[in-house]
């Protein structure tokens, strides 16, 4: 008796191509997107996003600001079988990435810089992150401010009988 072992998620995993290749083929090629995966940080005042685009050069990316909204949008493309060429296995997914993030009111296109290098595209807003604001207390009209009391003696200036002898 042979015993194979299957991996638990292999359904899932079936599940997955199957659904992306019938998407595919009933809404044509550029209808899959996918979403990327990325990090959001701070350093100091600058607010820094990176996100992983293996295998996209860095023209296929595009990074936009419109109003307070940072759209990414990352295309790979997919390998072009030659004729007589056949894939035994095929893991790597063309398509387009995309994946968009609110900012701060105020934020504007020149504090944006972007760069790829090696698979992840790093975005730098400068002087996105504001101190947070220290509180300070406010003082009330009308109430006066409580004189200590110790031990039945008057401090704050107060006349004693004492101070009358």
């Amino acid at each position: 008796m042979i015993v194979r072992y299957q991996h638990p998620y292999a359904a899932f995993r079936q599940f997955d191509r199957e659904f992306e290749r019938l998407a595919r083929a009933g809404f044509g090629q550029r209808s899959v997107q996918y979403t990327l995966r990325s990090d959001v940080y701070t350093e100091g005042e600058d607010l820094v996003v990176t996100a992983a685009v293996p295998g996209v050069s860095p023209e296929d990316v595009t990074v936009e600001l419109e109003g307070r909204r940072l759209s990414i949008t990352a295309e790979r493309r997919q390998r072009e079988a030659a004729e007589g060429d056949r894939y035994l296995v095929r893991g790597l997914a063309g398509g387009t990435f995309r994946r968009e993030f609110q900012l701060r009111e105020g934020i504007s296109a020149d504090q944006l810089s972007a760069e790829v290098t090696d698979g992840i595209l790093t975005i730098r807003i400068s002087g996105a992150v504001k101190p947070a604001p220290q509180a300070q207390r406010i003082p009330i009209k009308g109430v006066e401010p409580k004189a200590a009391v110790v031990e039945g003696s008057a401090v704050e200036g107060e006349a004693t009988s004492e101070d009358a002898e």
